[in-house]
């Protein structure tokens, strides 16, 4: 069964650490090509996330570099890059592996409707509006009184909307994830996020959330990130995974909820979810407590749908 996963750092750790090779086994590398063939993911969405110590005047152009890594040392004829809908049924028609690009956090827009656009011109199909903490779109889920969107963030959402950008509001505060889900004319999602309800982190989803992103005909990805996945200090497991999944699909939500892994983003694995060749053993567990359908929309048919629906 083929995987798509929603979100992977492995463009930063590779901008980030030049050495790494992404088509060769490296153990410091959890979504690298080998890792992702191990794990039969043939659709990963691949973030450009600036770390916050990088000033405004250079992170646009941080952006740039992690694009120049990607077209120059990631894409190629084993790994494609996905930019049309119809590049996106090619690759699931031919069964080849393909690449979506995404910046995560508009604090590397650094405010300028320009470089949206030229993102897009060079491949990037989505954009994660916040980090943790405020930009000049909107305050993240770490700010302690965050307001919504900026009159600047909602000219932001009505670009992307024209453009066919996916509009990603993990990290995003609970105020402009409501601002967002108003003014979008298109579904949005939550690339990496978890249950409020069953782990309280502000990074999750509220139940109230998770509804209305279901009326949206969004999606969310469950997250392998261990502090959004329970509250105790301890190793976390698949199956407490599975009990956000489980609280999801109670809600109504089969057909919205799906998987973004956050591998190379994270700074301790579950036991047994430790690198995309990992998805294995989670795609096992899944087929013992859900029937294969259901499976099959938990592991791509969830997103190829709400993509299909964005991308142009």
């Amino acid at each position: 069964m083929k995987i798509f996963d929603a979100h992977c750092d492995v463009l930063c750790k590779l901008w980030d650490k030049p050495e790494l090779d992404f088509y060769k086994e490296d153990e410091r590398l959890q979504a690298g090509f080998p890792e992702l063939v191990k794990g039969n993911i043939d659709i990963q969405v691949l973030a450009c996330f600036v770390p916050t110590h990088v000033p405004f005047g250079r992170r646009f152009h941080t952006v740039l570099e992690m694009l120049d890594i990607f077209h120059e040392r990631v894409a190629s004829e084993q790994f494609l890059p996905i930019y049309t809908k119809s590049d996106l049924d090619h690759c699931v028609l031919k069964g080849e592996k393909g690449a979506i690009l995404f910046v995560e956090g508009a604090h590397a827009l650094e405010e300028s409707l320009v470089q949206l656009r030229t993102w897009y011109r060079l491949g990037v199909r989505g954009m994660t509006l916040t980090w943790n903490h405020g930009n000049a779109i909107a305050d993240g889920s770490g700010e302690p009184n965050p307001g919504g969107l900026t009159s600047f963030g909602r000219t932001v959402i009505e670009e992307m909307n024209r453009l066919g950008m996916m509009i990603d509001v993990s990290h995003l505060a609970d105020p402009g994830f409501w601002d967002v889900l108003e003014l979008s004319k298109a579904p949005i999602i939550a690339s990496h996020s978890n249950v409020r309800e069953v782990c309280n982190h502000p990074r999750n989803l509220t139940d109230e959330q998770i509804r209305a992103l279901i009326a949206n005909n969004g999606v969310m990805g469950l997250t392998f990130v261990d502090f959004f996945t329970v509250n105790e200090e301890r190793t976390v497991w698949i199956d407490d995974l599975l009990r956000h999944l489980d609280h999801v699909c109670a809600l109504g939500g089969a057909d919205h909820v799906a998987f973004g892994s956050d591998f190379d983003g994270i700074p301790r694995t579950f036991g047994d979810l430790s690198s995309s060749a990992s998805y294995t053993q989670l795609l096992e567990a899944l087929l013992k407590r859900y029937k294969q359908a259901e499976v099959m929309k938990f592991v791509h048919g969830n997103w190829l749908r709400v993509f299909g629906n964005v991308l142009q």
